[in-house]
């Protein structure tokens, strides 16, 4: 065998193929990949979340407060709200919660349920409240998402997002971020069905659903860039077309009048 001293040829070891090409390629399908990772991974927590037992969610949660609340004074319609809702949770013997009413002092008016057991209202909601059945509808439709465990949900996908989020690098603001976004939001379904165990909770404590939902007319539309702050509520809690005439045909099919006298806040 005798040795060849020439040059290789110009093109051994070189791609065909551009290195941009090849470069969009490699990140267009590391983004699949973690497209995909981040649907899957969101089902899983999903369901392993409504497995945790209350008890148990109810101890990881109990030593975390709203940030914004520490060191500001005690809203003096605490201990009303608290009262109220001990009242609407006594027709809902089967609940495993130790709720308990916070007052975020907080402008824009909104209100959710935190994991472990707390409903937290804002001071911008409460100043919004002209009878107490409004309030009474708005704890019980809080109470409608522990019921179906929603929050938890809304936690699975905020964990789901923020994992995938820290994988891609954006930091921990943005991690922290997405996964308070993910909780805000529930599907029309979860929110229907906290609507009709709300109303539920306000029917048997008054006999009626009179001004239920009375501050949802009164609040401004979300849609409007303008008023899209304070209508807050209406933003996370949209209460469309579909569900007014879901509680309307409700109210009737059960018999409950909508025309009573309310109760003063």
């Amino acid at each position: 065998m005798s040795f060849d001293p020439s040059l290789p040829e110009d093109g051994i070891n070189v791609s065909p193929t551009h290195p941009l090409r090849e470069a969009v390629v490699l990140v267009l399908g590391i983004t699949g990949v973690v497209a995909v990772g981040a649907v899957l991974l969101t089902l899983l927590l999903d369901r392993l979340v409504a497995l945790v037992p209350v008890s148990l969610e109810q101890r990881i949660f109990s030593g975390l407060v709203a940030e914004a609340d520490e060191g500001a004074e005690p809203d003096p319609r605490t201990a009303r709200i608290q009262a109220l809702l001990e009242r609407l949770l006594e027709h809902w013997p089967e609940h495993a919660y130790a709720v308990r009413v916070e007052v975020l002092d907080e402008a824009l008016p909104n209100a959710f349920a935190f994991p472990g057991g707390r409903v937290i209202l804002t001071r911008g909601l409460l100043d919004q409240v002209e009878s107490e059945n409004e309030l009474a509808f708005i704890l019980g439709h809080e109470l409608g998402h522990y019921r179906g465990r929603d929050h938890l949900s809304g936690l699975g996908r905020g964990v789901a997002l923020s994992l995938v989020m820290a994988a891609l690098g954006r930091g921990a603001e943005l991690a922290g971020l997405a996964a308070v976004m993910a909780q805000r939001g529930f599907d029309r379904d979860q929110e229907l069905a906290a609507d009709i165990f709300g109303l539920n909770l306000v029917a048997t404590e008054y006999g009626h659903v009179a001004g239920a939902w009375d501050l949802f007319e009164r609040l401004p539309d979300p849609e409007s860039a303008f008023e899209r702050g304070v209508g807050s509520y209406l933003a996370t809690h949209p209460l469309d077309d579909e569900r007014i005439a879901a509680l309307l045909r409700l109210a009737s099919e059960r018999g409950w009048s909508s025309s009573r006298q309310t109760e003063p806040f």
